[in-house]
């Protein structure tokens, strides 16, 4: 039975959090952050920035979530930073400003890239600035033929945030990326997918079905094995081969010893000689 966890939210640990601004949804071992500002696109405000932060930190310790789906409510996955609060932001001074209007974004950001736990972005519609950024943080990204990306930052006269600038060239390719970065376009789904944007592109009233059939698969392989994966391929970005391999033969000793593994490897063998 699915929990709306828009009131509060307590697990072992955790404090109880309240939520004002995204929902926050349990599901069978699933987990699912909607924003929840469809009258403003989704706009990332400051105190949704930090419910996101609260939710995600909270989810990372419950042992009981096996993935986490990003997305938003209404026609917009978020349509990036608000505008109020970057008003608001040019009477603070440059420290203040940076902990208020930027820290939360990286902190997101840096939460879902180093969370065992795979993260999925259901991208059902535009997603420009931060949002964008967001995206493209998960591991993996499912949109709707509805969705569109964009690096909206030098038209107000800003820089990417939320590690734009460090994962970009490294999905589309360095002169791709100056070129979308520069020309702050909107990219459609499909193009998106072309550039390796994403994952999969589906039609708007089939997104909810397919991300949650993904979430399913995801859920299949051992937690402990999964999240070992993740940080390989995360940590591998910044490494020689040899530093690769050396990591990877020590997470596969620690992998080989879980109860996981020898369990799954015993029914394996039972399989085989049936």
């Amino acid at each position: 039975m699915i929990q709306i966890l828009a009131e509060s939210f307590r697990k072992e640990g955790v404090m109880g959090i309240s939520f004002k601004y995204i929902l926050l949804e349990k599901d069978d071992g699933t987990a699912i952050i909607r924003m929840n500002k469809p009258e403003k696109l989704n706009a990332m405000r400051i105190e949704m920035q930090e419910e996101i932060v609260q939710a995600l930190n909270s989810l990372t310790l419950d042992e009981s979530i096996k993935v986490v789906i990003i997305t938003g409510v209404g026609k917009a996955f978020s349509s990036g930073g608000d505008m109020g609060d970057m008003e608001t932001a040019h009477q603070m001074p440059p420290f203040e400003l940076r902990k208020t209007l930027n820290q939360n974004l990286a902190e997101i950001v840096r939460i879902i890239w180093n969370m065992e736990k795979p993260v999925i972005a259901a991208v059902n519609g535009v997603a420009t600035g931060g949002a964008c950024n967001l995206a493209m943080a998960c591991d993996i990204v499912i949109a709707s033929d509805k969705a569109r990306f964009g690096q909206i930052f030098l038209s107000i006269g800003l820089i990417p945030d939320g590690g734009g600038s460090w994962l970009l060239p490294r999905l589309v390719g360095f002169h791709r990326a100056v070129e979308l970065i520069f020309s702050g376009r909107l990219v459609d789904a499909k193009e998106a997918e072309q550039l390796g944007l994403v994952n999969r592109v589906v039609p708007a009233e089939e997104l909810d079905k397919t991300v949650k059939e993904y979430a399913n698969l995801l859920k299949m392989f051992p937690l402990r094995a999964l999240g070992a994966t993740k940080k390989a391929i995360h940590k591998g970005f910044n490494m020689t081969l040899e530093e690769a391999l050396d990591y990877e033969m020590t997470m596969q000793t620690l992998c080989f010893q879980t109860e996981e593994h020898k369990k799954r490897v015993k029914a394996f063998s039972e399989r085989k000689k049936q």
